[in-house]
């Protein structure tokens, strides 16, 4: 039986990012991005993860190495033009995990902008990630102000909650970091930005959607489940990386740096 390691890593959004639900929505907003379907909260699904990173190994080694075949399993139908059948049976050996939000960013009346989470959130990932390293934790959560008793609040757009001086540090997080309650934060995340695409003929505009959109600055945590074969080399290539996840690549969205942090 094959020993694994469960590494986790840091995204960080350099530009906009759009990773579409695929479902049917009637809604003003045309196009979605991902939520957990417990907490509606946005995530990046695993398989889009896993394929986003996939074509980022292709491009850094090649199509037909037999690291992509043993690491993400057989992709049939991207790579169903070559001839060599040597490591396209099975499944990939790396399990994937979903990345979970872990703050995002939200405009201020003191600073261009907080970076916002919750505990739950921190929880919810460390939880996780215990699950698999023994209980360890892996993002220290601080020491949380009350809003109730703290003694300069910070205006949020439509919300007013504190500023946390315990978390500052907290690079994983942000430079400037304000907590909300759970109900507060999933008011904020329901009014995602929203932006306009066109699609224009000869000047004329024949196809107008809106696209919902996870803002730059976000952050997101995944997991990464790993035997010893190729790790080093996976790692390497991808800590400190830009990849480009989800949709509309040419025109900059979806654009992040990868960090590995445990």
């Amino acid at each position: 039986m094959e020993k694994y390691t469960t590494n986790a890593y840091l995204i960080t959004c350099l530009t906009n990012l759009h990773v579409g639900s695929e479902g049917v929505n009637y809604g003003v907003v045309d196009k979605l991005v991902q939520r957990d379907t417990i907490t509606e909260i946005p995530v990046i699904n695993s398989s889009s993860l896993k394929g986003a990173f996939r074509e980022f190994f292709k491009e850094k080694w090649n199509k037909n190495d037999l690291r992509l075949n043993y690491i993400f399993g057989p992709d049939s139908f991207r790579d169903n033009d070559s001839n060599d059948s040597e490591g396209k049976e099975g499944i990939g050996h790396y399990k994937f995990f979903e990345a979970r939000l872990l703050s995002i960013p939200v405009r201020s009346d003191k600073k261009p902008f907080y970076s916002v989470t919750t505990v739950e959130l921190i929880k919810s990932i460390n939880n996780l990630f215990a699950l698999f390293n023994q209980s360890r934790t892996l993002i220290d959560s601080g020491s949380y102000t009350d809003t109730r008793s703290a003694k300069e609040n910070v205006k949020l757009e439509d919300w007013t909650t504190a500023a946390d001086a315990n978390l500052t540090t907290n690079t994983l997080i942000g430079d400037n970091i304000a907590t909300f309650d759970t109900d507060t934060f999933k008011k904020v995340v329901k009014r995602l930005p929203v932006i306009a695409r066109n699609k224009l003929e000869n000047g004329e505009s024949k196809n107008l959607w809106y696209e919902e959109v996870v803002p730059r600055e976000s952050r997101f945590v995944f997991l990464v489940s790993s035997t010893i074969e190729y790790r080093d080399e996976f790692e390497k290539v991808l800590n400190n990386a830009i990849v480009q996840i989800g949709g509309n690549a040419s025109i900059g969205y979806g654009f992040t740096k990868i960090t590995k942090i445990s």
